[in-house]
């Protein structure tokens, strides 16, 4: 019987890694695995850019055709003229846009950047009467996920 438990990385991993050896399972039944988080080469492809000035340039962009749009309507008005007020009303709402962006974005907590640890699978093989304790342990233990298959032949 083999029983597969994730956990996250933490020291109740270790202290589950303890009893069921201490439960008669000897080490070389106990596969623990490493899941990696990212893969070694992501295949990306050049829709998006990760460079943090890219979205203030569309945002700024973005920012610059509404300001364009009330502007020109401005414009009707005013006695430069729908293109003057338009133009002029772009470049305020690029540098607009382009600077909130930036200052929200440099001032905003680094959420994204904090790296979860990787999660890891432990894969245990025992008999079929001692695979309902090593169940009980890992969820003693807060296994993320538990299950259990039957030995491959």
């Amino acid at each position: 019987m083999l029983i597969i438990g994730t956990f996250q990385q933490s020291i109740e991993l270790e202290q589950a890694l303890s009893v069921i050896e201490k439960s008669g399972i000897p080490r070389d039944h106990i596969m623990v695995v490493a899941m990696d988080a990212k893969p070694d080469a992501p295949f990306q492809l050049m829709t998006k850019s990760h460079d943090p000035y890219s979205k203030a340039v569309e945002v700024g962009f973005a920012t610059a055709t509404a300001s364009t749009v009330i502007g020109t309507s401005f414009g009707f008005i005013l006695a430069w003229g729908p293109i003057l007020c338009g133009l002029f009303a772009a470049i305020i709402g690029f540098f607009l846009g382009y600077g909130v962006y930036s200052i929200v974005e440099k001032n905003r907590s680094p959420q994204k950047q904090s790296q979860k640890l990787p999660e890891i699978t432990v894969i245990i093989q025992c008999a079929e009467e001692k695979s309902h304790n090593i169940r009980e342990i890992l969820w003693s233990y807060r296994a993320l996920t538990v299950g259990r298959t039957p030995e491959p032949s």
